[in-house]
């Protein structure tokens, strides 16, 4: 029996529909951040949030925990910080830090996933969640992992459930490359509108 492939033209939509919902949730999140920023002032924001905001060792660690755990918390939120504070150096020598993190963070999901599929069969998981988007890898392949990589779909998941489903290391490797480049171009977006 032969499986359904989407076409390119199929693909195309699918991946600029999710980088679509990618800008509206950046927008959403720049505009909660501006509009937080012009109703709290300075003082209050350092009382409600110095302890975290200053303490770049304990942002980090929040950051890495979040790259592995599926992206709890946006890499928005810690590319604005990045920007703000200037506690890992210059802007887009942080972004590049942050987006090395994101990058590794993938690959030892996607070594946990390939850990996984030898023990257990994820096709056969009561999670609602692995089922759906192990049916968007078995469907999109490897591109699930471009998709992933730009767009707000959880990252580290999609690595997990590819390495899973035996995509090739290499062909993971080279397509959650886009990641870095996601982070790049939020990061631009983001220095602009904070000007």
């Amino acid at each position: 029996m032969k499986i359904w492939q989407p076409t390119a033209s199929q693909k195309t939509k699918f991946m600029l529909y999710q980088v679509g919902k990618g800008f509206f949730f950046l927008g959403i999140l720049v505009g909660i951040f501006f509009i937080l920023r012009h109703l709290i002032g300075p003082e209050t924001r350092e009382e409600w949030f110095g302890a975290i905001y200053n303490n770049p060792t304990l942002v980090m660690l929040v950051f890495v925990t979040s790259e592995h755990l599926f992206g709890i918390v946006p890499p928005e939120i810690f590319m604005l910080w990045a920007l703000e504070t200037k506690s890992l150096g210059p802007y887009y020598l942080a972004i590049l830090v942050l987006s090395v993190i994101s990058y590794g963070a993938g690959w030892i999901n996607f070594n946990l996933g390939r850990a996984i599929s030898k023990r257990y069969d994820l096709e056969h998981a009561n999670n609602r969640f692995i089922r759906k988007n192990l049916a968007l890898i078995k469907e999109y392949g490897a591109y699930m992992v471009i998709v992933a990589s730009i767009s707000p779909l959880p990252f580290s998941a999609i690595a997990l459930l590819a390495g899973s489903s035996g995509i090739s290391q290499k062909k993971y490797l080279l397509n959650s490359l886009f990641r870095i480049l996601r982070f790049f171009v939020y990061a631009y977006v983001l220095y602009k509108i904070q000007q």
